[in-house]
């Protein structure tokens, strides 16, 4: 069972590998601006503030949560190509939100089967989830044979990511029949009394800092290509520094584990803001390839550290039969209210100042989110009920 779902993992993946490094690139060359840049991608999260949470909660309520997983991959399979013929930014604008709508919820309802699997079977999600890098890295290898040598290339030039992307997103829908089923509370109606726990001050306190935290790596998501683009990186290689990144992303998830074991799960949350600091910082540094690619190393921080440590957070103070609602709400509030207003921000920003100033800036916020783990996230007990956390 554990290879089923590191094969799903692998293909839940691998067609955000193919999108997202080169989706904003797609429409910089399409001639929208750096505002329009931000909009855009803060659309996506927006949607992600409230879609992820009502298809959770659905995925909770009725039956086995495979179906609404299967139902979100197929959707946002069949939404995405349409966006290759967005020529208007109001088009793009409208193409972004309807598919925003399917393509996030899917990981976090794959997160809450793959939490109800692990205590049955042992394990750690870390070495699961790891396929999903490996997902994330296979497509940025293949893009840099298939795409062009050189930069400033037309947008025609990536139409090929739109492809890809609904080819493996329905790939990924046929591998949820290999998963074990997965039911949720089933109920007519929501238990306030669980649910209560995510207005409590623990729970408030790892969301602020996780805001923070996707705040200020926004500003890398949405414009780390296009600055590539400006430093007369070619298409082809673009992809190789972000596969760099995956790379140290997924050696690290064979570690994380032994890394929250040895300094708790707040302390890897601090260690991953700190990485987090330094490599924006170091993105608004007059850069060379051999500093490029260290910063680019530390996504095992950024990103591993960071995603495992805060999820396993939230499967903690979240009652069982709610984690579909707990890590959907969780992605609402990162990579939906951060996001989104991190995406804006970053535009705005990058307009005014230029891209390393808004690189500098974001490490000022991620430090922020550095203070508010440090001082106000605590570590849960490894065997502790959520309810009583928050009591």
């Amino acid at each position: 069972m554990k290879t089923r779902f590191a094969v799903f993992y692998f293909l839940l993946f691998f067609p955000i590998g193919v999108s997202a490094p080169y989706l904003m690139l797609f429409f910089d060359r399409k001639g929208f601006t750096d505002p329009q840049l931000g909009t855009l991608a803060a659309v996506a999260p927006l949607m992600n503030m409230a879609t992820p949470m009502i298809w959770g909660h659905l995925a909770d309520r009725f039956g086995d949560r495979r179906s609404t997983l299967g139902v979100l991959l197929v959707a946002s399979a069949l939404v995405f190509p349409w966006l290759m013929l967005a020529d208007d930014f109001g088009t793009a604008l409208s193409l972004t939100m309807v598919f925003s709508a399917f393509a996030f919820a899917p990981v976090p309802i794959a997160d809450a089967i793959t939490f109800e699997y692990l205590p049955r079977a042992g394990g750690d999600y870390g070495r699961l989830r790891l396929w999903g890098s490996v997902g994330f890295i296979v497509p940025l290898i293949a893009l840099g044979l298939v795409l062009q040598r050189s930069a400033g290339e037309t947008a025609a030039s990536l139409h090929v990511i739109f492809y890809g992307y609904t080819v493996s997103r329905l790939l990924s829908a046929c591998w949820v029949l290999a998963l074990p089923p997965s039911r949720g509370e089933g109920r007519g109606r929501l238990d306030w009394r669980g649910a209560g726990v995510f207005a409590g001050p623990r729970f408030a306190a790892l969301a602020a800092t996780g805001v923070l935290a996707v705040v200020a790596m926004s500003s890398y998501y949405v414009f780390f290509t296009i600055y590539l683009d400006e430093l007369g990186i070619a298409d082809n290689a673009k992809g190789y520094f972000w596969a760099i990144a995956v790379a140290a992303e997924t050696g690290m998830m064979l570690f994380v584990g032994g890394l929250i074991g040895r300094i708790g799960l707040k302390w890897t949350l601090s260690v991953s803001l700190l990485g987090t600091v330094v490599r924006l910082f170091g993105l608004s540094l007059p850069l060379t390839t051999p500093l490029l690619v260290a910063l680019q190393c530390l996504h095992a921080l950024t990103f591993t550290a960071f995603t495992v440590s805060s999820i396993t957070l939230v499967s903690r103070l979240t009652p069982p039969r709610l984690r579909a609602s707990g890590q959907t709400m969780w992605a609402a509030l990162t990579a939906g209210v951060g996001a989104a207003i991190g995406a804006k921000l970053a535009g705005l920003a990058a307009d005014t100042v230029g891209l390393p100033g808004m690189f500098r800036i974001f490490s000022v916020v991620a430090a922020g989110g550095l203070a508010v783990a440090v001082l106000l996230v605590r570590e849960p007990p490894p065997e502790a009920s959520p309810r009583a956390e928050d009591a």
